[in-house]
């Protein structure tokens, strides 16, 4: 088959790291598989595998963004286009729809589109494109969300009986995280640790919530000896690092910044923590969850709680809420979770068993 992944770029974020796992193994298996990007940039770029074909639209000027788009389909010709976000998803289905292609559109929902919708007030062409969901999902020619919980919003709010979205979760646990999370990690409270290390992997971004997690993390610390490393980047670095110099806890948490390879830090700290206020997914939980670390997660809507199993192998806290949190963390550094069943729980999103409900999918699309 001749499949191409589609996305803006490939910087930091999990439906990145996604496509980069899914591409791989089409790769892997034989199959011609290429990325369109709108902009090459991103710094996944430079660890993707050289068989992988890079195509980068012309322009990525508003106004010349179908005219890119459509002149790289109707050259390449693919038997699949895999998109992920509502944007890109109403995009292809519509260039589909206005010219002459055999290529199949799979549209994936990777996030909590009503959360997203209302997270900022502000009506942005991004923002009105998801009224474009009931009107135009229905012509994509298949339809994955990747949590039963967004499976079941993405059917209310498309107004798509729920049969006509496949539940497929994210491919998040590679054979390569084996050998990623020895690598080393140059930060003194790894290196010469001194006492427990809480480490949360995040864009900095409001959905995330960080300032949740530094307002619970000085309520734990007013009850024992502890660090924070917060891995990332993002838009809220400055009101993080102000929040965290008002709270004077410039010695107990450190905003290290975007990292290649997140697992080799998460593999070297004590416990895990992500403070979302929404999600899709969370491949995150599931790289951290491989390590063995034992993790505390706000049971937002909506991949959290799944990946966790409802609390069997997570501490969930209720979203927002500053003293559960703390008092979760606090539970959780005092009974750490056993590291077998968590690394047991990641292997159930393991990349060679997501990928095969995906070759399953587009082999019976292109067989039509």
């Amino acid at each position: 088959m001749k499949i191409a992944f589609f996305y803006r770029r490939l910087d930091q974020g999990g439906i990145q790291r996604v496509i980069l796992n899914s591409a791989e193994y089409f790769s892997r298996q034989g199959h011609d598989v290429s990325i369109i990007l709108m902009k090459k940039e991103g710094e996944y770029l430079d660890i993707i595998d050289p068989s992988i074909k890079i195509i980068p639209f012309k322009s990525s000027k508003k106004i010349s963004l179908y005219a890119s788009f459509k002149e790289i389909l109707l050259q390449e010709n693919f038997d699949i286009l895999f998109t992920a976000s509502p944007p890109l998803n109403i995009f292809a289905v519509l260039s589909k729809l206005m010219m002459k292609t055999k290529t199949k559109i799979v549209i994936s929902e990777n996030n909590n589109t009503v959360s997203l919708f209302g997270q900022n007030r502000k009506l942005t062409i991004t923002k009105l494109t998801f009224f474009g969901i009931p009107l135009f999902y229905r012509f994509a020619d298949s339809i994955v969300a990747v949590s039963e919980g967004i499976s079941h919003n993405l059917s209310s709010l498309a107004l798509l009986p729920k049969h006509k979205i496949d539940t497929i979760h994210n491919p998040a646990y590679t054979n390569q995280l084996l050998t990623q999370m020895n690598d080393e990690v140059n930060h003194p409270w790894i290196l010469d640790k001194k006492e427990p290390v809480i480490i949360n992997v995040a864009r900095l971004a409001k959905a995330k919530n960080q300032k949740l997690l530094i307002n619970a993390f000085a309520n734990v610390l007013k009850k024992r000896k502890v660090k924070l490393l917060i891995v990332g980047e993002g838009p809220l670095r400055e009101v993080l690092q102000e929040e965290i110099n008002r709270l004077d806890l410039k010695e107990h948490v450190d905003l290290v910044g975007f990292q290649i390879n997140p697992v080799a830090w998460v593999a070297k700290s004590d416990l895990f923590v992500l403070s979302s206020d929404f999600e899709g997914f969370g491949v995150v939980l599931v790289e951290a969850l491989a390590t063995g670390i034992t993790v505390v997660t706000t049971k937002c809507n909506y991949g959290p709680s799944e990946v966790v199993n409802n609390g069997e192998f997570g501490y969930l806290a209720a979203v927002g809420s500053e003293e559960d949190l703390s008092n979760k963390i606090l539970h959780a550094l005092d009974f750490p979770l056993p590291k077998e069943n968590q690394i047991k729980r990641a292997k159930d999103f393991h990349v060679d068993t997501i990928m095969q409900k995906y070759s399953d999918l587009f082999t019976s699309l292109t067989a039509v």
